[in-house]
């Protein structure tokens, strides 16, 4: 504040100069002055003293420049008309001298804080002009306008709230807490200040919500939102009104408002009315309540169809909506309460879709429009949210009794845990039907009547039939050998085998689709329900395979007993051979001793030449031994068989002698068998070679008293 801004007019010097002190000892710089003059300035508060207050009061309120400044008259007690004669010439303020110097300061501050406020409101209301002016009814410039009056009046936010007379809606068009171009409806008659506001066209300053008549009724909602203090300036053209302003603050109290805050509002309010009156905003409003007002009869029309049949939804088990051609929820019956747990008052209005799982929303508007169009709609599952959070699963049905007011009725009911237990029995038998599919092993199942209800991936593998060719379509008997399907029924009936209405594995024969006959191993067993016999289940194994196999391995076991019997032989004709060699060796040489020692009349020899000639043969005999390699046999006495030796050894080697003999022509002694034979001893060619045969292993036929004479005699 500058020091000319407070000056100190009439009385004495003294006089001025103690109130210019006094001042100057608050913080309040002043001046004293003998008369009043604007070349300093226009001073912002004037204060006059001396008898002649009154008279000076008048000077200043003369000029017009003066008008407004607040003057503060300091008047004598004599006489007592001092101070009404200053306040009729104009003074704001009045005090009497003498004037505490505390007293002052707080005097002259009101007044200067009043100048500023003044000051303020006018350059508040200037600013507000400007702006409707530049831009009209154009939300951004009605919410800075609503921002203004909210800071100068002291609130702390403000609502443009429109209203169309008749109509039971108002309309928030602008407000410092919401986006610009963001609009909202209210119903009227929950605002009971508006509606004061409006009916009387004055404005309406509430204290406190807590305690203010208006407001008594709905005073915990309006504490809810931290709402106490509250002042309405009503809109108005021409004594109609279009809205009000709605100030708001947080703390209670509206005495600071005051007469100029009063007279501020009420401007600020008719500059608004004047942008207002045949604005965009208003027409679109007017536009907007015809519609509601319409919507509004049709709603009505809708509940008194809704009201003749309420009693029959109320005493209904399944829950019930009535929705409009929006999809509103226009009513909702106890039930429907129940099963959603959602209050009746907390759903009408709403929409249903914001109950329903989002990809099924679509659903909800197709409904709606088929059945306003008079078709009704098959029942179908809806998943809607409860206010336990768990959603659950309701099946719908539909109704056309209202659609001639444009109106749908669906009814419901909860079937979550029917849903819940159809999944988990579908999951099972999902699960069977992989296992039963996976299974390697055909297996076939058939109604009492013969028809196949199950044939497996197995069977279609076993039978060479498709799935589809064969279930329903084909008996079952025509899987079985002639007669096989009714055997099997008696001994599935029979307690023989495996006990009534089992089978234990036993072998049978099944007929395939190329019309061959296939061994297999099954089981089987009959399905009762209760006491009836509602189905058989065969499990068929292909045993095909396992016959080949054993076939396999039979003819594998054969060829091995054939193999080792055969190394038997071969092995017991080695050591035959080699066992019989060494005895026969002796024999054909003695036998050739007797006929060279023997005279040649003699009779013997003849008998040693048969002997001879048999040891030969039987020399013959113990080479094919020697040489049996397979086993061979032959018939022989009755049904015994021997062991044939011309096919059981190969052929003999004909550049080989295979027995002892007497060479004709040469005379000497021969062996029986070349070097290297198997079981045989090495070749001897003559009795020379005796001495040899002997150091290599040879019988002893040295050892004879006749072989030794011989020697001697050749020696």
């Amino acid at each position: 504040m500058e020091a000319s801004t407070i000056v100190v007019l009439g009385g004495s010097e003294p006089e001025r100069a103690t109130l210019v002190t006094q001042l100057a000892s608050s913080g309040l710089p002043a001046r004293g002055d003998t008369s009043l003059s604007l070349s300093a300035g226009l001073p912002a508060l004037i204060i006059v003293t001396g008898s002649d207050a009154a008279h000076l009061v008048a000077e200043a309120r003369d000029i017009p420049a003066l008008a407004e400044v607040p003057i503060l008259a300091v008047v004598a007690a004599i006489p007592p008309t001092a101070v009404t004669e200053a306040l009729a010439a104009g003074a704001t303020d009045v005090a009497r001298h003498p004037l505490p110097p505390a007293m002052l300061a707080v005097r002259c501050r009101n007044l200067l804080r009043l100048v500023r406020k003044d000051v303020a409101g006018a350059q508040a209301l200037a600013k507000v002009n400007e702006v409707l002016t530049a831009n009209g009814d154009d939300a951004e410039a009605l919410v800075q306008m609503l921002g203004i009056t909210a800071g100068v009046l002291g609130f702390d936010r403000a609502s443009l709230v429109a209203h169309i007379e008749g109509s039971d809606h108002a309309f928030v068009i602008a407000a410092t807490d919401a986006e610009p171009l963001q609009r909202f409806t209210l119903a009227i008659a929950e605002y009971p200040e508006i509606v004061e506001a409006i009916r009387t066209l004055a404005p309406v300053l509430i204290d406190d919500v807590l305690f203010h008549p208006l407001t008594a009724q709905i005073a915990d909602m309006l504490s809810s939102r931290r709402v106490r203090g509250i002042a309405v300036f009503p809109v108005q053209w021409r004594g109609r009104p279009l809205g009000v302003i709605l100030l708001r603050k947080r703390q209670p109290g509206t005495g600071h408002v005051g007469p100029r805050g009063l007279e501020l509002g009420k401007l600020i309010a008719s500059i608004t009315a004047a942008h207002l009156r045949h604005g965009a905003v208003l027409e679109s409003l007017r536009d907007q309540t015809h519609r509601i007002s319409r919507a509004r009869y049709e709603a009505e029309r809708r509940l008194r169809g809704i009201d003749s049949l309420k009693e029959h939804f109320e005493a209904g088990a399944d829950g019930v909506v009535v929705l409009d051609d929006g999809g509103r929820i226009l009513f909702v019956n106890r039930a429907a309460e129940r099963i959603t747990g959602f209050a009746r008052d907390g759903l009408l209005g709403s929409e249903l879709v914001d109950l329903v799982a989002a990809e099924q929303r679509a659903q909800i508007g197709d409904t709606v429009s088929r059945v306003l169009a008079g078709a009704n709609v098959d029942s179908f599952d809806l998943q809607l949210s409860t206010t336990s959070g768990s959603p659950i699963w309701v099946s719908v049905s539909t109704s056309t009794v209202l659609a001639g007011t444009g109106a749908v009725i669906l009814a419901f009911r909860d079937v979550t845990a029917e849903r819940a237990l159809e999944h988990e029995l579908r999951s099972t038998k999902e699960f069977l039907e992989r296992l039963i599919d996976s299974t390697v092993d055909a297996i076939i199942a058939a109604d009492m009547r013969g028809t196949i209800i199950l044939f497996n991936q197995g069977a279609e593998r076993l039978f060479g039939y498709r799935q589809s060719d064969v279930i329903g379509k084909l008996p079952v008997w025509d899987l079985y050998e002639e007669g096989g399907a009714n055997q099997i029924m008696r001994m599935l009936r029979s307690t023989s085998y495996g006990g009534v209405g089992r089978l234990e594995q036993t072998r049978r024969e099944v007929r395939i689709a190329a019309g061959e006959i296939v061994p297999v191993s099954m089981t089987a067993s009959v399905v009762y329900e209760g006491e009836r016999e509602a189905a058989t289940v065969g499990i068929l194994t292909d045993l095909r395979e396992r016959i080949r196999m054993e076939q396999r391995l039979l003819d594998a076991q054969q060829k091995l007993q054939l193999s080792e019997k055969q190394a038997l032989v071969a092995e017991l004709a080695g050591a035959a051979a080699h066992e019989l060699n060494q005895p026969l060796t002796s024999i054909m040489g003695y036998a050739q001793l007797i006929q060279r020692q023997s005279e040649k009349a003699a009779q013997h020899l003849r008998a040693v030449g048969i002997i001879m000639s048999e040891a030969e043969r039987m020399a013959g005999i113990v080479k094919k031994i020697g040489r049996i390699t397979k086993y061979e046999t032959t018939d022989y006495v009755g049904t015994a068989r021997m062991l044939d030796l011309d096919r059981a050894a190969p052929e003999s080697d004909p550049s080989i002698p295979i027995a002892m003999g007497d060479d004709s022509l040469t005379g000497e002694f021969l062996a029986v068998q070349p070097p290297g034979e198997v079981g045989m001893q090495p070749t001897v060619t003559d009795l020379g070679d005796l001495g040899e045969l002997d150091a290599r292993g040879a019988p002893d036929v040295r050892d004879a008293p006749d072989v030794r004479d011989a020697l001697k005699e050749r020696s």
